[in-house]
């Protein structure tokens, strides 16, 4: 007798979107906790070593203001340079882009759109249960990323302050927050996944080279402000803190896409 798998029980939209995500979820989160035991690891073999300092201050400075290459040798520097300068926060807003270009276009592109459809749910409501459903994933991946930290650091005893740190991961959480819901707002107006992707993925990259290298290039210090990436993280979290005005910025702008994609959804034809 052949046993065959039951569905699983499912009573809302944000509950079927979270349930065919948690594999990619859980790979995701679980990458981003190895991410900083990794990191965390090998700063006892960087702490106060001079000549690696003198080494890095030989670097251009284009390249040290890029990747936040700065005070290597001291814990708040050493994780900048290491996590929250670039790859921790690439993470998470690939897997926010991926899940938000997924969640509504994707169910186009797979022709299942209409089976939600069919159920006595509107359009608005569609898009904040998948939009909850992405918020509490990438929020899920950063709490990864803390516990990984706070792991990490308690064990080889870097000296920085727990808030420090919570700044520069809500900052990350923001960060991503933002360009998934982007994607997520481009693929309900197109009904592209590619181009929800891709066009989120593209602003990701334009908003944190503008801030990165702002210091450097004239042109882009007039223009840096624009950069949600300078609000969330070049400000450097990990020193200055939690500074309440650019994360209520940063919330109110992904609040008003998320509002536009779903004026957009409820204005146009479905593909499927």
């Amino acid at each position: 007798m052949v046993r065959t798998r039951r569905p699983a029980n499912l009573h809302s939209v944000f509950e079927r979107t979270f349930h065919e995500q948690r594999r990619a979820l859980i790979g995701w989160t679980a990458s981003l906790v190895f991410l900083a035991l990794t990191m965390t690891a090998l700063y006892p073999t960087i702490r106060g070593n001079q000549q690696l300092v003198t080494l890095h201050e030989t670097y251009p400075k284009a390249l040290r203001s890029l990747f936040g290459i700065s005070d290597l040798a001291s814990g708040v520097g050493f994780l900048r340079a290491e996590i929250f300068s670039l790859i921790g926060p690439l993470l998470v807003i690939i897997l926010a882009v991926l899940w938000g270009g997924d969640v509504i276009a994707g169910e186009e592109d797979r022709g299942t759109i209409d089976i939600l459809m069919a159920n006595p749910i509107s359009r608005r409501r569609l898009v904040l249960e998948k939009w909850s459903a992405l918020l509490v994933g990438v929020s899920v991946a950063g709490a990864g990323l803390a516990a990984g930290l706070a792991i990490g650091i308690a064990a080889v005893d870097i000296h920085i302050g727990w808030q420090a740190v919570a700044a520069a991961i809500v900052g990350t959480i923001s960060i991503g927050m933002l360009f998934g819901t982007t994607a997520l707002a481009i693929g309900a107006a197109t009904g592209s996944r590619g181009l929800a992707r891709g066009v989120a993925a593209a602003l990701a990259v334009v908003a944190y080279l503008v801030s990165s290298l702002s210091d450097l290039v004239t042109w882009l210090r007039p223009i840096r402000s624009a950069s949600p990436w300078y609000h969330a993280l070049g400000v450097d979290p990990l020193t200055t803190g939690f500074q309440p005005w650019r994360l209520l910025l940063l919330l109110a702008l992904t609040a008003l896409i998320a509002f536009g994609g779903i004026v957009a959804f409820e204005r146009r034809d479905l593909s499927s």
